[in-house]
């Protein structure tokens, strides 16, 4: 090594060590701050604790719920750990310091996680394009709308079956009366929380999350349907809910209304305020509100309404402005929502945890050995069926509905709804390492080895190319405009290369268009290690990245160039850069080459310019 980058190297360790120490100071003053912040916010809030009936405000709830939020998630972060899971440890020591707080206190955090829900759904219902999944095609459209239905249905077989001889299963109600709402809990997932996960892995546009957000949509449909079903079919006269005939038409003549309200006057309104984005904004969220409290007059929860709500304006021009402007909330609402949901779980205790982890065993491998299957007999691989169903393995936010309606009509007991609280939260704990790392467990799973006769449901045909794998002495990395202009240039003038080439790319539509092309392409997510060591990058002789950074999402020319390093350190990798001094770097980081757009095209400008000043 070179004296001089010796003293770089130096300087790069001082730099690091720097850098070390000061994320640990921030880490530290946060941790200290946010602790004294809680004492005192907290002491704050329950100080009228003495008086009768005494709590905290709502704002002081709020407050409290977020600044824990904020404070645990640094400290998540810092250890990269799943912000999911800190709202929730957040809401477990907000457990601890309320413990001694009136109730009113505990009324008043319920009512916190109620507002959450209501905004969750709301915004959940301006993101569904129900039109989404004809477009899969029949097969997959059937497999996404059907795995609700199919997943209850067996599970009440199964209670059923149970019952008839004589016992009752773990994890799924000790009483028939509870079977369908275990039952619905097995079968329904959680949106809200899938968008978050998949949403921060950059992975909502391949084919694996455009199926898992297409299949919540199917299942959103069908919790509504649900919740209708135990709230008119149990609200006899017995329930105090009135003719359940007159409730059926409530719910009819409410739904109608908030229908036929968006299309004559909400939408005429935010067009007239389509210039005014402030107005837009205010007047979205008071419909919000205006349904969910027409929905909750007839029975129904108001965050049914609320997702109604939003199913309409999802449906107006002004949806992209209107999401734009509220998204930012889910976020906020969310973190309100499982701090809430840590704060109000009941005391655990060692049957309660048992059936939870059980419910939540019931619930995984119900996605696994009944959603994969159909979702290989539509012919979408073994990675994206696998990949898919592994997104899915949780408990829905629906299933914190269905709780209060099944104890007020006495189907469900105390010992109910702790374990099925539990098991949603430990669901969701899972889901956030599992999403985290569903295609390194697809792959896993793709590499068992698959009779013949099988393959043609696996999908492996289409998707894997084990041949091409094995031989490909050139591997691009995604594909995009660039990748399409060197394909036509490789048709044109080096055809030969055509068979030693192959296509890592998640973008299924983009298959049909490659392979027109003449080059070979796999299904796979360029920023997983392991998904560039299956297909054979290990052993390839050229690895080319042709997308800027601007369109890479969840990695960079950078981190793949460190990757490719890592799985085989002779590749010759070519990467593309968007200015001078980024070409420079990664040609001193081990790049073979870098491409950069902008410089290439910089010359072509400039001569045409001096052309057209010579005509």
């Amino acid at each position: 090594m070179s004296p001089m980058k010796k003293i770089d190297h130096c300087r790069s360790c001082s730099g690091n060590s720097q850098n070390n120490h000061l994320s640990l100071r921030i880490l530290l003053r946060t941790f200290f701050s946010g602790v004294f912040l809680l004492l005192v916010t907290g002491g704050e809030a329950l100080a009228g604790e003495g008086s009768a009936g005494s709590g905290m405000s709502l704002v002081a709830a709020i407050g409290l719920a977020v600044a824990s939020a904020a404070v645990i998630s640094v400290i998540f972060h810092r250890f990269r750990q799943p912000a999911l899971l800190a709202y929730i440890i957040a809401g477990l020591i907000l457990q601890r310091i309320m413990a001694s707080s009136s109730n009113d206190s505990i009324a008043t955090m319920n009512e916190v996680s109620h507002l959450g829900l209501v905004f969750l759904l709301f915004i959940i219902g301006i993101e569904m394009d129900l039109r989404g999944i004809m477009k899969l095609g029949k097969g997959p459209a059937a497999a996404v709308l059907l795995q609700a239905p199919i997943a209850a249905a067996l599970i009440l077989g199964i209670q059923y079956v149970a019952g008839l001889s004589g016992f009752s299963i773990p994890g799924l109600g000790s009483q028939d009366s509870a079977w369908f709402y275990y039952a619905v809990v097995v079968a329904l997932s959680s949106t809200a929380v899938v968008v978050k996960l998949l949403g921060d892995k950059f992975d909502l546009n391949s084919q694996a999350g455009k199926i898992t957000i297409l299949t919540l949509i199917a299942q959103d449909v069908w919790a509504v349907l649900a919740l209708s079903y135990v709230t008119v079919g149990n609200s006899g006269g017995d329930t105090g809910q009135g003719n359940p005939f007159l409730m059926i038409g409530g719910i009819v003549a409410a739904v109608a209304g908030i229908i036929l309200g968006a299309r004559f006057v909400l939408s005429p309104v935010l067009a007239w305020l389509a210039r005014t984005p402030d107005l837009l904004s205010l007047v979205t969220l008071g419909w919000c509100f205006l349904c969910a409290e027409a929905v909750s007059k007839t029975g129904l929860s108001a965050e049914m309404g609320a997702l109604l709500a939003g199913l309409t304006i999802g449906r107006l021009p002004v949806r992209v402005e209107v999401l734009s402007r509220v998204a930012s909330l889910r976020d906020f609402f969310m973190a309100l929502f499982f701090v809430s949901m840590g704060i109000a779980l009941p005391a655990p205790s060692f049957i309660i945890i048992r059936e939870a982890v059980i419910l939540v065993m019931i619930v995984l491998f119900a996605r696994i050995l009944l959603f994969t299957p159909t979702m290989l007999a539509a012919k979408q691989g073994t990675v994206v069926s696998i990949a898919s169903s592994i997104n899915l393995a949780q408990i829905s936010e629906f299933s914190l509905l269905l709780i209060p309606a099944g104890i007020m009509h006495g189907a469900l007991t105390i010992h109910d709804m702790s374990v099925i609280s539990y098991a949603m939260m430990l669901s969701v704990l899972f889901s956030t390492y599992a999403i985290r790392y569903n295609y390194d467990i697809a792959l896993l799973f793709e590499r068992l080895p698959v009779p013949a006769r099988l393959k043609k449901y696996t999908g492996k045909g289409r998707m894997s190319t084990d041949a091409v794998q094995e031989n490909a002495e050139i591997v691009f990395l995604g594909h995009h405009l660039a990748s399409d202009a060197l394909a036509s240039k490789i048709s044109a003038e080096a055809p030969e290369l055509k068979e030693k080439i192959l296509v890592i790319d998640f973008y299924l539509q983009n298959h049909d268009r490659i392979r027109e092309a003449g080059l070979n392409v796999v299904y796979g997510d360029i920023s997983n290690l392991e998904v560039l060591r299956h297909f054979g990058v290990e052993k390839a002789k050229v690895v080319v990245c042709t997308i800027n950074d601007s369109f890479l999402r969840g990695t960079s020319n950078q981190e793949l160039l460190d990757m490719v390093k890592t799985i085989n350190p002779k590749a010759r990798v070519i990467t593309t850069a968007g200015s001078r001094q980024a070409v420079e770097e990664f040609t001193i980081n081990g790049a073979w080459a870098c491409i950069s757009p902008e410089m290439e095209s910089a010359s072509s400008y400039l001569a045409e310019i001096k052309r057209a000043l010579k005509a």
